[in-house]
């Protein structure tokens, strides 16, 4: 086991009915290619019967090691304490529920290694999404596209060595972004990608709910740019100039026009239109202010309840 090639990285939540079928067929992708692995199982508090699917998994094979955390702290952070734990040359992250089909590996392998790349994602010839899931699925592939700047789009079936997953573990803040952090270690020419396929869920249902989609989108937004503080300068730039014309209209239409400036209704209209502007700019600050709290006080990234592994 000091000796392993490639970790795979598994964040669970609600797949008690495909945990078993995945690890068989990754048991027989890597003895395909004759290559030492072990599977990292990471349970992020799953509410149905994951944790003793893989709790049984590790007691069985040695290759396997079950980590149950104590809460539900979402993917990204799941996929970093794999990462803490994880030994091989090359760590393989994938989603819980087939839709990564395992065979698919070789493709992210071979590529990796014959391109010097240290990251390379797997790009899907077609999302077997249903078409209202696909649509939010690709606005933020295309939104960590856009905050990260680096014109590829990230997926959650990759590759990358262990010294980027190294890197990767110091960074201890809150709401962690996988692939952002990425960019941030990696540069964009070492980053790779390989079509690969993706498969129609035929075990259970997606735990991803439109709320979590929106909730991980606005996590994104306000933990890695400074947009909405932008948006806030920009309204406010843009509600002072249209101010300063508003009262050069009333001044010309008094002096010329002898018409008198209305009264309580337009005053009324102006008031509560800037009242609301001034809470929305508040709102954002309070937003960033809150995620500076939660750091400063340090709230975990995760935090592991109980590892399982079978005794060597």
């Amino acid at each position: 086991m000091s000796n392993i090639e490639y970790s795979v990285v598994v964040s669970v939540y609600k797949s008690e009915d495909s945990l078993k079928l995945l690890c068989e067929r990754l048991t027989a992708v890597f003895h395909s290619f004759n290559s030492s692995w072990e599977l990292i199982l990471v349970n992020d508090c799953s509410p149905d019967g994951s944790w003793d699917v893989c709790r049984a998994l590790a007691l069985e094979d040695r290759r396997v090691t079950a980590i149950n955390l104590t809460n539900n702290f979402g993917q990204h952070s799941a996929a970093m304490c794999g990462f803490a734990h994880a030994k091989g040359e090359y760590v393989i992250t994938m989603d819980d529920d087939l839709q990564h089909p395992p065979e698919e590996i070789v493709k992210l392998a071979k590529t990796i290694k014959e391109g010097g790349f240290s990251v390379v994602y797997g790009q899907y010839n077609r999302r077997k999404y249903k078409w209202y899931k696909n649509i939010p699925s690709v606005v933020l592939n295309q939104l960590i596209s856009k905050i990260t700047g680096s014109g590829y789009i990230a997926t959650t079936f990759r590759i990358l060595k262990r010294s980027v997953a190294e890197k990767l573990v110091n960074f201890k803040q809150h709401n962690v972004i996988v692939d952002v952090l990425i960019k941030d270690v990696v540069s964009k020419r070492d980053v790779g990608h390989v079509v690969v396929e993706h498969h129609e869920r035929e075990i259970g249902t997606s735990s991803y709910s439109y709320k979590k989609l929106f909730l991980h989108a606005l996590n994104m937004i306000f933990n890695y740019t400074i947009w909405p503080l932008r948006l806030g300068t920009i309204l406010g730039l843009v509600l002072s100039a249209l101010s300063i014309l508003l009262g050069i209209y009333y001044l010309v239409d008094y002096f010329i026009r002898r018409v008198p400036v209305a009264g309580f209704t337009s005053l009324i209209v102006i008031m509560t239109f800037l009242f609301g502007t001034i809470l929305f700019v508040l709102g954002v600050i309070g937003e960033y202010l809150g995620r500076i709290f939660l750091n400063i006080n340090q709230k975990p990234q995760y935090y592991v309840k109980e590892i399982c592994k079978k005794n060597e």
